[in-house]
């Protein structure tokens, strides 16, 4: 309050100099530029944006759906086939998911005279983190159809449940010898939608058994250049889980684009659960190619003189990402994806898919069927089928929309 002038002064605040990136404005740049000449050309055609974006899905949709009419589509070793059907119920105030087995179909039948089997099903969840262990139904003798109609109860919070597994395996019962796998499916708990319905009832086929040990994460790297050259880079592994009991691992990489027809391998490195490679790797992929292909990553323990290669986890990636961003680094989450579409699915590896391709193509340029090219909210279930000349059979393929999004 005196009169005297004040000698402190106001420091400037400190100048801060921003770090750069030049590769990542570039990407950016592109994105954008890319995004407005799209933008432009839909004002031309008096299409909005919105439409554009529903249409993109729409058509995801369709090539999801073709994908699994694929002729080529590798039958799952060991014969395994049929069906479950459960029913799912989340009380939201005891925090028990509550699971219903309520029948098989067309399960494997291991009697040679009565061509049935006794089977039955056990459930558990991943992780485990309430100790429940391995819940049993009973046993239904002779039989490939079985109906069980039992209902179990698995405590877990909302956030537990968004990322747990539920797995369900159908084995046949021997009184005599080992009780033999009739196959299993996993549950993505996060996949059921209790927002939407209070009580999911599906059926859900059997598969061969999938590692859920798998773990670790894969750093990678891509680059596409114009008119066809995609560079692959493997930087990393970590966290990678050892095989059949040992503490360690020699693992190596291999590369495949399905239906191109090179596959590349990393070098071995020797001892390690945290492998580097630093290693490139090139392919040939033309620009409109792009949107039906994917990389698939596969690491594997080599074998020894005690033991046989071991796959130790896959990886995939869309090369559809490289049409809006040419330029690709990211760390991928290993699993165990032997049992999944992709992986046993060969899309346009051979010359009698190349109709599906047309078809596909006229399809999305026809925008039909008409009941895809709309706008999707809820849950429902698309379930389309062809007969191809000279098949007796029907090929089936289904996709869910939930919330508008088509889940495979």
């Amino acid at each position: 309050m005196g009169s005297g002038q004040s000698t402190s002064q106001e420091q400037p605040p400190e100048e801060r100099h921003l770090s750069q990136d030049p590769k990542k404005i570039e990407d950016i740049a592109h994105v954008l530029d890319v995004k407005s000449k799209t933008q432009t050309a839909l004002l031309q055609q008096d299409v909005s944006w919105d439409q554009y974006e529903q249409d993109k899905e729409n058509v995801r949709l369709l090539k999801g759906l073709f994908k699994k009419l694929d002729p080529c589509v590798v039958r799952t070793p060991g014969d395994v086939h049929g069906q479950v059907q459960l029913s799912f119920k989340y009380e939201h105030k005891r925090q028990l998911l509550l699971v219903k087995v309520i029948q098989c179909q067309n399960l494997r039948g291991r009697d040679v005279r009565t061509k049935a089997s006794d089977p039955y099903v056990k459930l558990q969840m991943f992780p485990d983190s309430h100790s429940h262990g391995v819940k049993t139904t009973q046993i239904v003798v002779e039989t490939r159809n079985p109906v069980f109609n039992e209902i179990f109860a698995f405590r877990a919070s909302e956030e537990e449940l968004a990322s747990a597994q539920l797995v369900v395996q159908v084995w046949d019962y021997d009184v005599a010898t080992h009780d033999e796998f009739l196959g299993e499916a996993i549950i993505e708990s996060r996949s059921l939608g209790f927002q939407q319905e209070p009580v999911i009832t599906a059926w859900y086929g059997l598969k061969m058994e999938t590692d859920l040990n798998v773990t670790g994460e894969l750093e990678v790297s891509m680059v596409y250049q114009q008119p066809d050259q995609l560079f692959v880079t493997v930087h990393k592994a970590q966290g990678l889980s050892p095989r059949s009991g040992n503490q360690s691992a020699d693992p190596f990489i291999k590369l495949a684009i399905p239906g191109l027809g090179s596959v590349h391998s990393s070098e071995i490195k020797k001892d390690t659960l945290e492998p580097k490679w630093e290693e490139t790797f090139e392919f040939s992929v033309a620009p409109e190619e792009l949107s039906l292909r994917y990389l698939v990553f596969h690491v594997i323990d080599h074998a020894n003189m005690f033991s046989e290669n071991e796959s130790m986890g896959q990886a995939i990636i869309d090369l559809e990402l490289l049409e809006s961003q040419p330029n690709f680094h990211d760390t991928l989450k290993l699993a165990d994806l032997k049992n999944t579409e992709r992986m046993q699915n060969k899309l346009m590896q051979r010359v009698v898919t190349q109709e599906f391709r047309e078809a596909l193509q006229a399809h999305t340029f026809t925008r039909h069927p008409n009941f895809l090219f709309q706008q999707h909210s809820g849950t429902k279930m698309v379930t389309v089928s062809c007969r191809r000349a000279g098949r007796k059979s029907v090929i089936k393929g289904q996709a869910r929309i939930m919330d508008g999004v088509p889940v495979y």
